[in-house]
């Protein structure tokens, strides 16, 4: 086994979407472009195996720090086959990644795996839980929709009230249409998903970011024309032979949008990459609520990803596990934990979290003491 670092994009991209699932899209070659073009440094390397082959895969982000200092991120990494030589491949990425932090002045290696039990890995790597946080990280609790299972079994083993809601809509006249390359609808996605973070408390991206995204994902990457979303109710209809076109080992992104007398009110982002579609961003205006625009937004998005061939919705964040209803997330994991019957049609999934391994402990320690200073003179 040996370090790689020249792979090809669509080796890995191929690599990661068959040994992820859900699929690794924060891994995919595209993500650490999309990270590129947000003024970030990454770093892609690889283990091949004995034929040359790829066994495991990790792509790095350098965030910077104060002091010239500087951590690096692995989210849902490293990917890597399962093999009878257990953690061999692991080892050498890790080592690989400590050399890599030692050039980057990193204190820390901070990894967010796609494991749901850590204690060997922790236990072999010396990781330790994060005393500093930095940065908002990506949600370690789900939801799994089971695309395996056919449009009435999903339909049938949801909450009634979901079922009703859907049905509501239906009736009311809402309309989903897939809007990927219209700008005047992304705009109108951009003011809902603000107007829900303002509503709701929440923290989302500024919208150059959002710009580049919809670059990286949605224009460079469209689906167009192997998607075609046909307008009506049911308004979802893949193009005979686009849903294999579409399950492509490229993350592309699709824009839904909810409209009620013509008037756009719910819109949703969705990747699709590997065996997997995420729903990755949704907004929905306080207007009509009645009209359940968001919850046939979110029926569509489902079907749109299985009739792209995908065989997971990861739903992108629900409380974690045993939290009660004065959770900030309370509302939202109702509303999607009931698109599933546990164990029937989907199930809840709750990752290890985030972990760091420490490069430099005295300089780790300046970060810790400077963040519980500042949280003393707040």
């Amino acid at each position: 086994m040996q370090i790689e670092y020249d792979i090809e994009k669509d080796k890995w991209n191929q690599f990661v979407a068959d040994n992820s699932s859900p699929a690794s899209f924060l891994q995919s070659w595209q993500w650490g472009e999309f990270q590129k073009s947000l003024g970030l440094k990454i770093h892609r390397l690889g283990v091949a195996g004995e034929s040359g082959e790829l066994i495991a895969v990790a792509q790095a982000i350098v965030r910077p720090l104060h002091l010239g200092k500087t951590y690096l991120e692995i989210t849902k990494g490293p990917v890597a086959k399962r093999l009878a030589t257990g953690y061999l491949q692991l080892d050498l990425i890790i080592e690989e990644l400590k050399r890599i932090g030692e050039k980057e002045k990193s204190i820390m290696i901070r990894i967010n795996p796609p494991y749901e039990d850590l204690k060997l890995f922790a236990n072999r790597y010396s990781l330790i839980a994060p005393a500093i946080l930095l940065r908002q990280t990506e949600p370690n609790d789900t939801v799994l929709v089971d695309l395996t299972k056919s449009e009435d079994e999903l339909l049938s083993s949801m909450h009634e009230k979901s079922r009703y809601n859907i049905r509501l809509a239906i009736k009311k006249g809402v309309r989903v249409a897939e809007k990927t390359t219209d700008r005047s609808a992304f705009d109108k996605f951009l003011e809902l998903i603000e107007e829900t973070a303002k509503r709701d408390g929440i923290t989302v991206w500024p919208r150059e970011r959002f710009e580049k995204f919809r670059q990286q994902f949605m224009i460079h990457n469209s689906p167009q024309p192997s998607l075609t979303l046909r307008e009506g109710v049911p308004p979802l209809n893949l193009r005979e032979g686009g849903g294999e076109l579409l399950n492509s080992d490229q993350p592309r992104a699709i824009l839904l949008t909810g409209s009620f007398e013509g008037k756009i009110l719910a819109a949703a982002i969705v990747m699709l990459f590997g065996d997997s579609g995420t729903y990755l961003y949704a907004a929905s205006s306080a207007e009509q609520r009645n009209a359940n625009v968001p919850s046939l937004v979110l029926w569509e998005a489902i079907r749109a990803a299985k009739m792209a061939g995908k065989k997971n919705y990861d739903m992108w964040g629900i409380a974690p596990a045993g939290s009660d209803e004065s959770h900030s997330w309370a509302g939202i994991t109702r509303f999607k934990t009931r698109y599933i019957k546990a164990g029937e049609t989907g199930m809840e999934k709750h990752y290890t979290g985030t972990w760091d391994l420490i490069l430099d402990k005295t300089y780790h320690n300046v970060f810790k003491l400077g963040k519980i200073l500042k949280k003393i003179i707040k």
